[in-house]
């Protein structure tokens, strides 16, 4: 309601100081190219339908003398009368340009022909139609002076325009360039478009197809504006487009609400999201309400429409001070679209007509913003590398001190574990100090049974004892002066053994043995016993049988080959009779040792020498 008082208001202030004003006839002769026509004509609004006699018959004209009218959505009957004179000596002939694309209705009369008026306008559009701006050609002859009248009406679309006289090619050349400029920009805008449309695709943010849906609305609601849709498109779409304005003003709001509801990050603050929902629901409701010819009202859909711009930058600027970066983009881009919206909303209530000098205004801001918004791929990568560069910092800082905790843990419980270990490796030692000792006892025991025995039989077993458990002993006297407490050195244990045995029967048996050994291997302390054992039965039995001469050859060899053990002794003595030698105890020992301790393998060889191969593994 204020609008339409302003409106009244303003155009009755216009009559007002019109009425002192005089309408001069316009020459044709004298240079003026693009020469306004409505500071030199008169005017009437008609709220109601009157015919041109009734107007001349009550005098109706007064005069108005502004290069502009502007009545908005008033849908009123605009009447304009004025006089054009040739003073030349030759023909004249003009074109009158009313500079609006979206006049409905147009028809020029002349003092001539005062019922048989020129049709124009989106109503009357020709198939032949191409310019932007409908226009008339006047022709006056040498001398002569006429007067037009022109009635204009939209019921649909706002009314702004001015009249204007031009040079027709000068005019055709104009509205050329203005074509070409305006398809450019079009074109432009569509690439950009279909540019969002591809990095939706790529990066499945919705944000740009949103965006796309809203470069292409604006797109076809620019066309119409600026007379594109009516020189290139069919009569019928120009029908049913010129019916549409609610919805596809209404378009353009759902759509860039529902881009700065992805772009802006809305869904954080709950109130800007049940607002920008709040629109959208509106504008669906609008479309479906006021889109009928029964409750058709631009004026609610420009006023919402004006609300949404103001709010949706005000969005902007709040999600960027709460933190959101790129929100800037969108401030800087939609800032020059809000300008140019602001002042189509001013042309379409009347509260001016800068559009008549700005008309591609918005097509130029467009294509600004979303050249700003086509960065913002970007600059959310450039933000992404930034966050991720402080990430990365605070996570190295975050693993150094986790690795100091975990150095200071390791080393803490290194410490006592090595001090356990310590106090464990004292106490094996302690164990197998007193195992040793234990031994030897045994040992010093048996000799001295020995020696206070005069049966040679008792004298001999007594004798294999001793060995037996001397060898035992010996891996114990090398666990204590051996650092590796858990691994015998079995080639310095079976020298040792070797020297040993020979010490205490070489001499005994008056025998000269010689003994070569290859031994390259560690074993376990209980392996290692195991080994012992056997190659003292072995070398005790050859001793006692193989070397009758009392002179003779031992090789002992013993190896790792792929982690298989192979141990061999064999003599150059006179071998043995198997049968003969079932029941020896060396021999039982000597088996049970291999197959149930050592879980190995023996072959025996007695004839023509002695010969044993064993295989064993850990």
């Amino acid at each position: 309601m204020w609008n339409l008082s302003f409106k009244y208001f303003t155009m009755m202030l216009f009559l007002f100081f019109s009425i002192t004003l005089s309408a001069k006839p316009l020459d044709l002769s004298v240079n003026n190219d693009n020469a306004f026509v409505l500071e030199n004509s008169e005017l009437f609004l008609s709220d109601k339908p009157l015919s041109l006699q009734e107007l001349l018959e009550n005098k109706l004209f007064k005069p108005y003398g502004h290069h502009y009218i502007n009545t908005g959505m008033l849908a009123k009957t605009i009447w304009i009368t004025f006089e054009l004179q040739n003073k030349s000596r030759k023909t004249i002939e003009k074109s009158l340009i009313l500079t609006s694309a979206l006049l409905e209705h147009i028809a020029l009369y002349s003092e001539d022909y005062l019922d048989k008026p020129i049709l124009k306008g989106v109503s009357h559009m020709e198939k032949e139609h191409h310019t932007l701006f409908p226009f008339y050609v006047i022709k006056l002859d040498a001398g002569e002076s006429k007067r037009y009248y022109l009635e204009v009406n939209s019921k649909l679309t706002p009314v702004d325009f001015t009249l204007k006289l031009d040079d027709k090619e000068h005019f055709f050349e104009r509205d050329q360039f203005q074509q070409f400029i305006n398809i450019l920009l079009i074109g432009f805008v569509f690439a950009l478009a279909l540019y969002s449309f591809i990095l939706f695709f790529y990066t499945k943010d919705q944000s740009y197809f949103y965006y796309s849906l809203y470069l292409f609305a604006l797109i076809c609601q620019q066309m119409t504006y600026l007379g594109l849709t009516q020189i290139y498109f069919p009569l019928e779409i120009i029908a049913i487009d010129m019916q549409i304005p609610v919805l596809k003003v209404n378009i353009l709001v759902i759509t860039a609400a529902l881009f700065a509801i992805h772009f802006l990050k809305i869904e954080q603050f709950r109130l800007l999201h049940t607002i920008y929902k709040g629109f959208i629901a509106v504008s669906l409701i609008e479309i479906v309400l006021l889109s009928s010819s029964s409750y058709y009202n631009l004026y609610i859909v420009i006023f919402t429409g004006a609300l949404f711009i103001i709010f949706n930058l005000f969005a902007g600027i709040y999600s960027y001070r709460k933190g959101h970066t790129q929100a800037r983009l969108f401030i800087v881009g939609f800032g020059i679209v809000f300008v140019s919206y602001m002042m189509i909303i001013l042309d379409a209530i009347a509260v001016t007509s800068i559009m008549q000098d700005f008309q591609n205004i918005l097509m130029f801001g467009t294509a600004f913003e979303a050249l700003v918004l086509s960065l913002a791929f970007a600059d959310r990568y450039l933000i992404l590398q930034r966050s991720k560069k402080r990430l990365d910092g605070q996570l190295l800082k975050e693993s150094l001190e986790r690795e100091e905790i975990i150095m200071q843990t390791v080393e803490q419980k290194t410490k006592k574990l090595n001090e356990i270990l310590k106090e464990k490796e004292l106490l094996l030692r302690e164990i197998r100090h007193r195992v040793k000792n234990n031994l030897q006892i045994i040992i010093s025991m048996i000799r001295m049974q020995n020696d206070t025995s005069s049966d040679s039989a008792v004298h001999e077993t007594l004798e294999k004892l001793e060995n037996r458990v001397n060898a035992i002993s010996k891996t114990y006297s090398m666990l204590l002066t051996n650092d590796a407490i858990q691994e015998i050195d079995m080639k310095r244990y079976i020298d040792e053994l070797l020297k040993d045995l020979m010490d205490s029967m070489g001499d005994r048996e008056h025998k000269q043995i010689e003994i070569s050994s290859s031994i390259h291997a560690k074993l376990p302390l209980k392996k290692a016993v195991y080994v012992g054992l056997i190659i003292n039965e072995l070398l005790t039995n050859a001793y006692k049988h193989a070397f009758p001469t009392g002179r003779g050859k031992v090789s002992l060899y013993l190896n790792e080959e792929k982690g298989e053990y192979l141990l061999k002794f064999n003599d150059n003595g006179i071998g043995y009779d198997t049968k003969t030698s079932t029941n020896s105890f060396g021999l039982k020992l000597i088996n049970i040792i291999v197959k149930h301790q050592l879980k190995g393998s023996i072959i025996v060889e007695t004839q023509p020498h002695c010969e044993y191969t064993i295989r064993f593994s850990l």
